[in-house]
C-alpha cells in the first residue's frame, strides 16, 4: 500500500512541474513586443526603405501606416529619390504642394506651421501644422476601410481637372472613396483619399497622398 502512496506522490509531483513550466513558457511569450513587420512580399533594404513587390502591397501598407498615424512605418515606403508630395485636393499644384523626402517627414508633434496651397473657394492660403494637415486633408475618415476603391483610376468626380497622371505619369494609383456621408448633400459630400504609387529598380513606393472632395 505504501508504495502505491509513493507512485501517486510521484505522479502529482511530476504534474505540477509540467503545468509550471507550461504556465512560464506562456508568460515568456506574452510579454514579446509587437512589432509592425512589412508584409509577405516586401523586403526591408539597409537604408530603411521598404522594397513592395507590387503597387498593391505597397498601398496596403501605407493606409494601414496612415489609419495607425504611424510615421515611421509611412517614411519606410515614401519614394527614395522624390520623397512624398502631398495635395490638399484632386488638381495637384506642383507649385505649393510640400513635398518631403521620407528622412524629413514630419512628425505629428511637429509645431511648424507650413503653408500647403490655397482653400477651395477662398483663395486663402492653408497654413497649417503637419498634424492639422493630416487631420484635415490626409485621414480625415476611415479610408482604411473605404466604401469603394478605385483600382488605378479615380473614383470621386467634380468640377476639379483630375492632373495626378500628368503630374506622376508613370504612376498606378489606389482610390479610397466615400460616395458621401449626410443624405441631405445627395452626394456632394464625397471623399476620397488617393495614393499615388511609383515603381524604381524593381520595388513600389508612394509618391503623393492626394485628398479629394467636391470643389466650388
Amino acid at each position: 500500500m505504501y508504495k502505491w502512496i509513493a507512485v501517486f506522490a510521484l505522479v502529482l509531483l511530476l504534474s505540477a512541474c509540467s503545468t509550471n513550466a507550461n504556465q512560464n513558457t506562456g508568460q515568456n511569450q506574452s510579454t514579446d513586443t509587437a512589432k509592425p513587420t512589412p508584409t509577405s512580399n516586401d523586403k526591408v533594404k539597409d537604408d530603411g526603405h521598404v522594397q513592395a513587390k507590387t503597387p498593391k502591397d505597397a498601398a496596403n501598407a501605407v493606409i494601414l501606416a496612415l489609419k495607425d498615424a504611424d510615421m515611421a512605418k509611412l517614411s519606410s515606403y515614401v519614394h527614395p529619390d522624390k520623397g512624398l508630395l502631398f495635395s490638399p485636393y484632386a488638381h495637384i499644384d506642383t507649385a505649393t504642394a510640400k513635398v518631403f523626402p521620407a528622412a524629413k517627414l514630419p512628425a505629428l508633434t511637429d509645431a511648424t506651421l507650413y503653408q500647403w496651397g490655397a482653400y477651395d473657394g477662398s483663395g486663402e492660403p492653408i497654413k497649417l501644422t503637419f498634424k492639422q494637415y493630416y487631420d484635415k486633408f490626409v485621414y480625415d475618415k476611415n479610408f482604411a476601410e473605404p466604401e469603394a476603391v478605385g483600382v488605378d483610376q479615380i473614383k470621386g468626380t467634380g468640377n476639379t481637372v483630375v492632373n495626378i497622371k500628368e503630374v506622376f505619369p508613370n504612376s498606378y494609383i489606389m482610390d479610397y472613396y466615400f460616395s458621401g456621408f449626410d443624405p441631405q448633400y445627395e452626394g456632394m459630400d464625397w471623399e476620397s483619399l488617393t495614393l499615388v504609387l511609383e515603381e524604381l529598380n524593381g520595388a513600389w513606393y508612394v509618391s503623393a497622398i492626394v485628398h479629394s472632395q467636391w470643389t466650388i
